[in-house]
């Protein structure tokens, strides 16, 4: 007898999978810590530029690119601190990176869209007749330029320094832009590839589930061991028919067999019905007889 097994498939069940963004640490290359680097670096620049401009007269797109900039330094700060030092990897988590890193890259946008249009603005040219510092940190100075219906036009004027201010927080606004998009890119493609090799998609899962689910079950047989003989109903009651010459030639035999039959059909008749076996005499006693 052979067993057949049955196919593993048919008792799959669905595998569970869990998100494991929470212990999921990237290990960045040292390009990736200089580009932190130099978003730090940048934005402390665009500071200094937009305090020069926000010293002499305070303008929203100036305080914006501020408020950028100090966003860009807790930022980085929260990266590189949970990543690097060992005691503070618990904080990190990559979707919380990855998020930041497109926070600070639509804020920058919006700082590059903002000073352009500010710088845009400035395009009348007036004569200036003098200007002075009242000595306050925010919007000090105050200059009075020629022509009365000119000064009721203008909110505020600039000189070619303060021109060539604005002209660079937008551009280097633009350049903090593309910085936080490669690291997001980054981040968003290493994590991508580190979750295809460590992990399957619930996709994956459910497919392999409906698989299993349609693999038909199998019943074990029971096979004949091999050179025993197989008999029917009919045959294994059926008698063996010898040829003559097998056997020597005796007539007491058949002497014999004939007394025997007639015994068999008159203990048959004097049996009652539903009894199938019955005591046999002796048949030598008829015999002799």
């Amino acid at each position: 007898m052979t067993d057949t097994s049955i196919p593993q498939q048919s008792y799959a069940a669905p595998i569970t999978t869990s998100d494991d963004a929470g212990q999921y640490v990237q290990t960045t290359p040292v390009w990736v810590v200089v580009v932190r680097g130099l978003q730090v670096l940048i934005s402390f620049i665009i500071v200094i530029m937009a305090g020069v401009l926000i010293h002499g007269y305070a303008m929203g797109a100036n305080g914006f690119a501020v408020a950028c900039s100090i966003f860009t330094w807790i930022v980085v700060s929260y990266v590189l601190i949970t990543e690097k030092v060992s005691s503070a990897r618990k904080g990190y988590n990559i979707w919380a990176v990855l998020s930041l890193d497109l926070l600070m890259a639509l804020f920058w946008l919006a700082s590059l869209g903002a000073n352009a249009q500010l710088r845009a603005r400035f395009n009348t040219p007036v004569q200036i007749e003098s200007c002075f510092n009242d000595g306050s940190a925010v919007s000090s100075n105050h200059c009075i330029i020629s022509g009365r219906s000119e000064l009721a036009k203008r909110a505020a004027v600039a000189g070619e320094t303060g021109l060539a201010l604005m002209s660079a927080v937008a551009g280097v606004s633009a350049v903090l832009w593309l910085l936080f998009l490669a690291t997001l890119i980054f981040h968003g493609h290493t994590y991508r590839l580190w979750r295809q090799e460590h992990k399957s998609s619930p996709a994956d899962n459910a497919t392999v589930e409906m698989k299993a689910q349609g693999t038909p079950m199998l019943v074990p047989q029971s096979q004949p061991a091999p050179g025993a003989p197989q008999y029917t109903d009919q045959q294994q009651y059926q008698s063996h028919v010898y040829p003559p010459s097998q056997y020597p030639h005796d007539p007491s035999a058949y002497a014999q067999q004939g007394s025997y039959s007639g015994l068999n059909e008159q203990q048959q008749q004097q049996q009652p019905q539903g009894q199938p076996y019955g005591v046999y005499p002796d048949p030598n006693q008829y015999h002799n007889q």
